[in-house]
């Protein structure tokens, strides 16, 4: 993972704890990866962007390891041991954080960047003060706000730091990274309902409930009757608001930059190759194999036609809205190698997000009913 062998060499770290610290990586390593590219997109320093990329990437791998000691402290046999390792090894991964800010140029001024750090651990703390029972629908959703859009805050801050963005440019991005983890968020904590009902944690399927949670007398019974009122639609109808905003976002971000479609390309191949070469755990074999690497290869690289139907293909999945005739035109006049490189960089990386999270509410939504759905 990025920077990490620097402070916690591999036969340090308990071998238990390897696939948790790898899953936490692949994931906080897309944060960085989206700093990575606007960072570069902007500077053209390698370097600096991939300073600027570690530090969301180790700074969340700190927290979930730490998240974890609190949560699963209650499931642990040997507590002592296990939160040693997990509180160990997030502070050693944090010890990267302070290395990045560190190497950062003198003129690159990231206290901005350090105060949304301090408000992720405020965050943190104000946890266990959320009343569900008194918590208005307004109140749950600032609260996903302050939880997952606190890390967007801090990717761009990194990016604001680097001084060559307009306000309004900023404010896109912000947008976009703000959104998209609120999305994150509010889909994670569907996915995650029957943990955080046992655990007596307060998320915003629960405050849309209007259900009382005490009169249950099971947490299946509780989270059957959830998935049976309207909190899906109502919270499907939530994560399509925010998906148009990020759309939005996207398209007056695009108008008001100034590059080349190949300066936007080199920008993501650089980003996707430092996440995949420096961060992700699975390599890019494992999810890409070579015949799909060939039809890849075929698709964005074998004449218009196969362009406009490859592209056509994959809008359907897309998160965001696309214009397959609009985007097959532009990489058509774009060189092959990187951008047959970055479609299966693309493709390996959304397939690691697939794998590690949730990324709609209609997959958390599935898994909760065929987990909810007796044996037969």
């Amino acid at each position: 993972m990025s920077r990490l062998p620097d402070a916690l060499p591999d036969d340090a770290l308990p071998s238990a704890l390897h696939p948790t610290l790898e899953a936490y990586a692949d994931q906080g390593g897309l944060l960085g990866a989206f700093t990575y590219f606007f960072t570069y997109l902007e500077t053209r320093d390698e370097v600096l962007a991939e300073t600027l990329a570690s530090i969301p990437t180790d700074l969340f791998v700190t927290s979930a390891l730490h998240d974890d000691a609190i949560d699963e402290i209650d499931a642990w046999d040997d507590r002592k041991r296990r939160l040693n390792e997990h509180v160990t090894t997030g502070d050693l991964v944090f010890a990267n954080v302070a290395a990045a800010v560190a190497d950062a140029p003198a003129d690159v001024d990231l206290g901005h960047a350090l105060e949304t750090v301090r408000e992720i651990g405020a965050g943190q703390l104000a946890e266990e003060s959320f009343d569900a029972a008194a918590a208005t629908v307004d109140d749950a959703i600032a609260r996903v706000d302050e939880r997952g859009g606190r890390w967007g805050d801090l990717a761009v801050e990194l990016v604001a730091a680097t001084g060559g963005y307009t306000a309004a440019q900023l404010a896109s991005i912000r947008t976009i990274a703000t959104d998209g983890l609120f999305v994150l968020t509010v889909i994670d904590d569907l996915a995650d309902l029957p943990e955080d009902v046992d655990n007596g944690v307060a998320t915003l399927p629960v405050v849309l409930f209007e259900g009382d949670p005490d009169a249950y007398r099971s947490t299946t019974a509780l989270v059957d009757d959830l998935l049976a009122s309207d909190v899906p639609d109502r919270l499907e109808a939530l994560v399509d608001r925010r998906r148009a905003a990020i759309d939005a976002a996207a398209t007056d971000l695009h108008a008001s930059l100034d590059y080349s479609d190949e300066t936007l390309l080199e920008a993501a191949a650089l980003a996707l190759q430092w996440y995949c070469e420096t961060v992700c755990s699975v390599p890019v074999a494992e999810t890409v194999p070579q015949t799909r690497r060939e039809a890849i290869r075929e698709g964005v690289s074998g004449g218009e036609a196969s362009t406009r139907q490859f592209v056509a293909e994959r809008a359907a999945d897309a998160p965001v809205a696309i214009e397959p005739d609009a985007i097959a035109g532009t990489l058509a006049g774009l060189p092959d190698e990187p951008l047959v490189r970055t479609a299966i960089r693309l493709e390996h990386l959304e397939s690691v997000v697939d794998d590690r999270m949730h990324t709609t509410v209609e997959d958390a939504l599935a898994d909760l009913r065929t987990a909810s759905t007796p044996a037969s």
